[in-house]
């Protein structure tokens, strides 16, 4: 015969699991999700932005090869945030999927914390570059207007 406090456990630890994974769903997911698809946006658009008007606002002909080297790291680092941000959710699309899909067996799986670990450090090596990539056009935009050739 079973015992009714072991059904009572077992509804409990079914709420607490589902809850669980709603939880996980809703903030090792979707909210990483979300700021790396915006980061992608604005990074994306900043990066765009440079390309088209290097030569009009930087005057990329008449400076210094320095400045040319300074402006092509920048974007270089622009480029990998927006790959980092697009690892990011690559990350995050699997962990969701191992905690909705995953083995049952293990609570909470694993697999999925630690894909959702790798997301988000992935979004936060997204962001340093990002800023270093500014920093950088910000320098260059400075070398330009204060170093000219003679």
């Amino acid at each position: 015969m079973t015992d009714a406090g072991d059904t009572d456990r077992g509804r409990t630890s079914e709420k607490e699991d589902i809850a669980e994974r709603e939880d996980f769903l809703n903030y090792n997911y979707r909210e990483p999700i979300e700021l790396a698809k915006q980061s992608i946006g604005i990074i994306s658009g900043i990066l765009l932005f440079s390309v088209n008007f290097s030569d009009k606002l930087g005057g990329i002909q008449n400076s210094p090869p320095s400045y040319k080297y300074v402006l092509l790291a920048s974007w270089a680092l622009l480029l990998l945030a927006i790959t980092l941000c697009g690892i990011s959710m690559a990350f995050s699309w699997n962990s969701a999927r191992y905690m909705l899909w995953g083995q049952s067996e293990v609570r909470p799986p694993r697999k999925s914390r630690r894909l959702s670990r790798f997301a988000a450090n992935a979004l936060t090596s997204a962001g340093i570059f990002f800023v270093l990539g500014l920093a950088l056009m910000i320098a260059g935009g400075f070398m330009s207007s204060v170093i000219r050739p003679a």
